[in-house]
């Protein structure tokens, strides 16, 4: 007898007939062939990958130069037209008109007129404001090349004229902020 055990027999007595033999090489060498295709294949694509990034980073690159460099005329961005001392007018009579409205609004919530301008919410820029007495007040305004002086005893209409085209909510009532209590 022989003290070999079935399991132990080499590869070749444990495959019985020669056709099964070659139908399993033939399966490994089929599955050995199919790795390498896919290997090349997923090596080619990142090739073609790579060099495309490089492409475009080399593009990227240039037009990058070509902006910095050459700066032209559609990365510019020109400054807006100098406003005119008739609109800068306008712009700094409607603020003051808004500014009135504000201390108006104060004077209607409290039944008194603000001591100082910040009482009435946040003043527009260049704005001074001096109380009078109890009952009026002067709103100064300022920009650059302009300076008007507002006094409550004024209308407000009379006062923004054409700026108040801008508002576009029509005619305020005549007695709207006049300075004058109810």
């Amino acid at each position: 007898m022989l003290d070999r055990r079935p399991d132990r027999l080499d590869p070749a007595h444990r495959v019985s007939e020669e056709s099964e033999r070659v139908r399993a090489l033939t399966d490994v060498l089929r599955d050995q062939a199919m790795r390498a295709d896919a290997a090349r294949d997923s090596a080619a694509r990142r090739r073609r990958r790579s060099r495309f990034r490089r492409g475009a980073l080399v593009v990227a690159w240039i037009a990058m130069a070509y902006v910095w460099l050459a700066s032209p005329s559609w990365t510019r961005i020109e400054p807006p037209p100098e406003q005119s001392v008739a609109s800068e007018t306008e712009s700094l009579r409607l603020n003051i008109f808004l500014q009135s409205q504000a201390i108006e609004a104060y004077r209607l919530r409290r039944g008194k007129l603000p001591d100082v301008l910040q009482q009435a919410g946040p003043p527009f820029p260049g704005m001074d404001y001096r109380l009078k007495d109890s009952r009026s007040y002067e709103l100064e305004g300022s920009s650059r090349r302009v300076r008007l002086r507002y006094e409550s005893a004024q209308s407000p209409l009379a006062f923004v004229g054409s700026a108040a085209d801008v508002l576009g909510t029509g005619p305020l009532p005549a007695s709207h902020g006049t300075g004058q209590q109810p």
